[in-house]
């Protein structure tokens, strides 16, 4: 459950990659669609959202959070959205989410039992090292996942 916290915490505040961001901003203005996982011994998560950046510097994100278990056929899917501010110091991505709104879409019946709200902060943020970012690619690298996040212009 840990990781699922890492996951959500640095995933849904938003997604972005530069590498000639600090100079730049203007690089990662506008529409990203994104993906991420997680694979673990005992589970398995896969996101992919549609991230705006916002010359204001806020951003604005929506998508799935497919929660499994290997080898079994339940799959748990959540549909997670939510805003905040970004800003560049460097080769980083600084996110500050101000609202994350994850819901349970195939089984909410599910959700007493499992209650993965609990590891989703309302508010979250998050520190990103951009591998790349140029006018069709973004690619992130958050400290707890193995794989960097991808985007492309969407």
């Amino acid at each position: 459950m840990r990781y699922f916290y890492l996951l959500c915490c640095l995933l849904l505040s938003g997604f972005s990659f530069v590498t000639q961001a600090a100079g730049n901003p203007a690089l990662l203005q506008g529409k990203w669609d994104c993906a991420a996982s997680l694979s673990q011994p005992l589970y398995q998560l896969t996101l992919t959202t549609q991230e705006q950046y916002l010359s204001s510097q806020k951003y604005v994100t929506s998508g799935t959070l497919v929660a499994s278990l290997p080898g079994q056929p339940i799959k748990v899917k959540y549909a997670v959205s939510g805003h905040g501010t970004w800003k560049l110091e460097g080769e980083k991505l600084i996110l500050q989410a101000k609202q994350l709104t994850v819901e349970n879409i195939t089984h909410p019946e599910w959700e007493a039992m499992l209650n993965l709200k609990q590891y989703i902060p309302k508010h979250a943020g998050g520190t990103l090292d951009i591998v790349r970012l140029d006018q069709q690619q973004l690619q992130l690298k958050a400290k707890n996942l193995p794989d960097n996040i991808q985007c492309h212009r969407g």
